[in-house]
């Protein structure tokens, strides 16, 4: 069976089918597929190429376990990388720079790795002969590969969406670790036209559903509280919630919320979770894939910055505004 007729009966080129066979990680794990098994039904044999991805090391640098967010991201890196023979380990990098800095040369200096996936923060600005791909949503990676979803054309989907339901009095509960959300949060309401009032800006030193009970704690003392609330990530959503029915305030009805992550508890909750869904399995698989790429061919030269448009997860934690009274 020639590589032609392969190509003819699966519908693709010679030259996807050539990069199928070979192993190459640029063609999707789908059409991968749909090629290897017809392959397979015409006496080609499937090639073991992972079996010369799996002496690759990939070390993943993740700023915490606790956070639902950064373990469900982990857990599909180590799933994928998997997929491909390979076995990961990991590092605690916390969200400051200077830890973040301290492990790649580490890792660098030492030949303890081949490849870097980072979740964390980071301003690494040395040169550092391993390749690294950073995934996330709003850092900036000027040295090296970065993947993330477009953070802030999502934030500008949900505030256009609780406008479009007759919000305009619109609060955000934010914490350190989520100075660029705050920002594109910012920036979406004076592109819509919308005050951004410093009373409805809540920023706590506390971490996940502790923030939300917080700061709806301190909203409802307000004489004129928000309509409406973005948090930074569905825990403080959930915890503001929890918080605002404890005490009476109905939600969806007197305070719509909105969530960012689109974690799996969202979907489950008491009142179903309106988010932000950041994650995908898209995102996952161009990240191993351009990894192994860089370890595989370490003399190109070009940066790639990968935006994937995040999706606006509408539930039972939003609707219209109440009319003033």
């Amino acid at each position: 069976m020639t590589l032609r007729k392969i190509a003819q009966l699966a519908g693709f080129s010679p030259s996807t089918v050539s990069k199928v066979l070979s192993g190459s990680s640029e063609i999707s794990r789908e059409t991968a597929e749909r090629i290897l098994k017809i392959a397979e039904e015409n006496g080609v044999r499937r090639p073991n190429y992972h079996k010369a991805r799996a002496h690759s090391r990939v070390a993943i640098l993740i700023p915490e376990i606790i956070s639902v967010y950064y373990s469900q991201v982990a857990t599909a890196l180590i799933d994928e990388l998997r997929r491909y023979g390979v076995e990961p380990y990991m590092y605690l990098c916390g969200f400051d720079d200077e830890s973040f800095c301290r492990i790649v040369n580490m890792l660098s200096e030492e030949k303890l790795a081949d490849g870097i996936l980072t979740l964390g923060v980071s301003d690494y600005t040395s040169f550092c002969e391993i390749p690294i791909v950073g995934f996330g949503m709003s850092q900036s990676y000027p040295r090296f590969d970065a993947l993330g979803s477009d953070m802030q054309s999502g934030m500008y989907e949900a505030l256009e969406y609780l406008h479009s339901l007759g919000h305009t009095s619109i609060g955000f509960i934010s914490e350190k670790h989520t100075d660029a959300k705050l920002r594109y949060f910012k920036s979406a309401m004076s592109r819509l036209g919308l005050p951004v009032r410093d009373e409805y800006i809540y920023i706590s030193r506390k971490r996940f559903a502790e923030i939300g009970c917080e700061a709806a704690e301190y909203y409802m003392k307000l004489t004129s509280p928000p309509t409406a609330l973005v948090a930074a990530y569905d825990e403080v959503a959930l915890g503001a919630i929890h918080t605002f029915r404890k005490n009476g305030i109905s939600v969806p009805e007197d305070v719509s919320v909105i969530g960012i992550n689109d974690i799996p508890v969202s979907s489950y909750s008491s009142v179903p979770l309106t988010t932000i869904r950041t994650f995908s399995c898209e995102l996952i698989e161009r990240a191993v894939k351009l990894l192994l790429d860089r370890i595989k061919s370490p003399e190109r030269h070009i940066v790639q910055h990968i935006m994937i448009k995040c999706e606006l997860i509408v539930r039972d934690t939003t609707a219209k505004a109440k009319p003033h009274t």
